[in-house]
């Protein structure tokens, strides 16, 4: 592999309800889910969300991260203020949820999105995505026979490197969506319901 050459990140969604990921005037954020990713994809990885079981292992998005904030930035900074999955506000150094948040209101998920500290904010940003949502498909699995077997074959918190047939496989797939779709905004969210927890364990993959 090249130094050149992106970090892909694979991983099933459990939900998908505008949260995570939240797209907003063309600017995709994953504010509040999937921590490990968030810390380990810098700029120019890419990030795959497929649909779990329950959404038939649709492809609902791709992004290509073009920056990645950490600590209480994403959270303070008055152009993200009124994003949907800015959720939290620092108080003395310490993440508060909003009054206005949609998502996770049911208990105190702020350790798991975002640390004691703010030590686990990490967003990252895209200006260079496709979010497909409700209008996802599957088809994917008819072209391309490897990412079929990967998709279907995670499991919860499972992890492991792709080999070049994934790769090439998943650049095939990006650069097929993006000649297909100018648009970067093509569904909307499958999910209505803003009570669904995004930030549980999910099968993923990287390299």
């Amino acid at each position: 592999m090249s130094n050149n050459a992106p970090e892909i990140f694979v991983y099933k969604m459990v939900v998908d309800n505008g949260g995570a990921p939240c797209v907003a005037k063309n600017l995709l954020s994953l504010a509040i889910c999937k921590p490990k990713i968030r810390k380990a994809a810098g700029k120019g990885a890419m990030v795959f969300g497929f649909g779990g079981k329950k959404y038939d292992e649709r492809l609902i998005y791709i992004a290509c991260v073009t920056d990645q904030l950490a600590g209480e930035n994403y959270y303070r900074l008055r152009e993200y203020a009124r994003r949907p999955d800015c959720i939290y506000k620092s108080v003395n150094g310490k993440p508060e949820l909003k009054k206005s948040a949609k998502f996770h209101t049911d208990s105190d998920h702020s350790k798991r999105d975002v640390g004691l500290k703010f030590e686990n904010a990490y967003v990252l940003l895209s200006r260079d995505f496709r979010y497909f949502g409700k209008r996802g498909t599957a088809d994917y699995k008819n072209n391309f026979p490897n990412l079929k077997k990967l998709v279907e074959g995670l499991k919860r918190g499972h992890r492991n490197h792709l080999n070049l047939d994934l790769r090439k496989e998943l650049l095939e797939l990006k650069n097929k969506m993006w000649k297909k779709n100018k648009r970067m905004k093509i569904g909307i969210p499958t999910d209505a319901n803003f009570k669904l927890a995004c930030n549980t364990d999910c099968p993923s993959a990287s390299c």
